[in-house]
């Protein structure tokens, strides 16, 4: 029998594991740091409720090095401390789709475009669509939608749409923004319902949708609480998974699933990575990979708020629309950029969060020792390409005209962040560095490419270039980052490289070795 050792069990590990244990002859064992709870009953609320997040109890409490500029004003939420950018990523089986807003938007076709024109041609539109559909469980579309799959896509709409919601889409029509009734069918952007992973405000996550139903076949392993030091390498062959304590775990296929923040520690523990700094820290480099931990990404967000005149009661389901649209404005040929989310964190304040979905910026990601209970050094770079800052200052001027139009004007009382005051570009700057943070969808630090780019760590299977039985199959591998909120992306490329490494274990088992 074939043994697969994941590790890792978030958005892509959960989907890994319950594919790969299809397969009678290969025995899973899925590795988690953070704990499981294997019944829906056992859930805290901080996972099971779609409508908790931001802050979590279960989280790595990483932060980035960025400089944040110091201000004595900015937004209230997903700030616990306003002088650093959290790096929030989930750690629970499920990972951080049992922690996120749920949101289920797909990469419009100009997305995967860029993976092909990086060399990745098995990854386009054509390719990637028939798996979405696959994927999803989402009754309210036609054809270009899936019904039956694992994960369902609901969108609040009607009589469902909160009246501040549906009155936020109404002012988006009147500035000239097109009002979409479905947000994954269009690559124009617009404003409409939110897709959401969510059901009866229960965040569906790839624990519940992948996980549950294979946690009882016998041939699957689940390992939760368990700290990843590194992966064995021997003439180039991945051997063994060690873990922090000492303990070797052999395996035919070892898989990383631990997210950017996570696999490129992995590698750089296990010798994987650029010399230099493995040096540094002590470790013996086995292969020079320079491309480990670079090319970090993330989409950058400021959280607009403002007072509200009168209470608009129960402030749940707190996020039901979105507006996609151009910097450049409505009307304009503009290439879509931004997000406005607006939600509701209590009944008198609105918050919009502004996310810049086609950063320039790169940051990058390297380990700081060789013990995995250290924190890495995680580096955004957010904002730091001057496109980017202007684009955003421009994202906050187009908010504030879409909500000084009725009949969302009719809601606000008072500007409270950056504040009716700060008016000038020079002023919107400052406030702006000084309360940047991130939409939470850190991608890249693998990227896929072809063998001899100077990007590409894994090609595209996820395999890692130079090495037999070791892959990583999650975000870190994508080389840009898609123009949406990650998971449900994630999720594709664990169903796709899955399907590839089942139809490769078939082949091996039946040949009596695993090459």
């Amino acid at each position: 029998m074939t043994r697969v050792i994941i590790c890792g069990a978030g958005s892509a590990g959960c989907v890994l594991a319950a594919r790969l244990s299809q397969d009678e002859n290969v025995s899973v064992l899925l590795l988690e740091a953070g704990p499981d709870y294997p019944t829906m009953e056992e859930l805290p609320d901080d996972v099971r409720s779609a409508w908790v997040f931001g802050v979590t109890e279960h989280d790595w409490g990483y932060v980035s090095a960025d400089h944040v500029a110091g201000s004595d004003h900015h937004p209230t939420f997903a700030t616990p401390d306003p002088a650093v950018i959290h790096a929030y990523r989930g750690k629970v089986i499920g990972g951080s789709s049992s922690t996120n807003a749920s949101n289920a938007l797909r990469p419009p076709r100009r997305d995967f475009d860029r993976w092909v024109a990086l060399g990745n041609d098995q990854w386009s539109w054509n390719a990637t669509l028939p798996v979405f559909q696959a994927m999803e469980d989402d009754h309210s579309r036609g054809a270009r939608h899936g019904v039956g799959g694992p994960i369902p896509i609901r969108r609040f709409t009607g009589k469902q749409l909160r009246p501040v919601f549906a009155d936020f889409v109404e002012a988006c029509g009147a500035v000239g923004y097109d009002v979409v009734d479905d947000l994954n069918g269009t690559d124009t952007g617009g404003a409409g319902p939110l897709p959401l992973n969510q059901v009866a405000s229960v965040r569906q996550s790839s624990a519940l949708c992948y996980l549950a139903g294979a946690r009882s076949r016998p041939n699957l392993e689940i390992r939760a609480s368990t700290m990843i030091d590194r992966v064995e390498l021997v003439d180039g062959r991945a051997r063994a998974v060690v873990l922090d304590t000492g303990e070797r775990i052999d395996g035919d296929l070892i898989i990383l699933s631990a997210g950017a923040l996570s696999s490129p520690g992995i590698l750089m523990r296990s010798g994987v990575g650029p010399s230099d700094l493995l040096e540094r820290l002590g470790i013996k480099p086995v292969l020079q990979a320079e491309a480990v931990g670079q090319n970090l990404r993330d989409h950058a967000m400021v959280y607009m708020t403002w007072s509200l005149g009168a209470s608009v009661g129960d402030p749940a389901p707190p996020l039901q629309a979105v507006l996609i649209f151009s910097s450049l404005g409505p009307g304009t040929d503009g290439e879509v950029d931004l997000h406005l989310v607006p939600f509701t964190p209590d009944a008198n304040t609105l918050v919009a969060g502004l996310g810049l979905v086609r950063p320039y910026s790169v940051g990058r990601f390297e380990i700081t020792s060789a013990d995995p209970n250290e924190p890495p050094r995680i580096l955004f770079n957010v904002l730091d390409h001057p496109e980017d800052l202007q684009r955003m200052v421009r994202g906050v001027r187009l908010a504030r005209e879409l909500i000084d139009v009725n009949p969302i004007a009719s809601y606000i009382e008072t500007e409270l962040w950056p504040g009716a005051d700060v008016s000038s570009d020079a002023e919107l700057v400052q406030a702006i560095l000084g309360a940047k943070n991130t939409y939470a969808h850190a991608t890249g630090t693998c990227s896929m490419g072809p063998a001899g780019a100077p990007w590409a760590v894994v090609d595209q299977t996820g395999r890692v270039h130079g090495l037999d039985g070791l892959y990583v199959v999650d975000a870190s591998i994508m080389p840009t980052i898609p123009s949406v909120p990650t998971n449900l992306t994630t999720i594709m490329i664990a169903e796709r490289c899955a399907g590839e490494l089942r139809t490769q274990v078939s082949r091996t088992v039946s040949a009596g070795s695993f090459a």
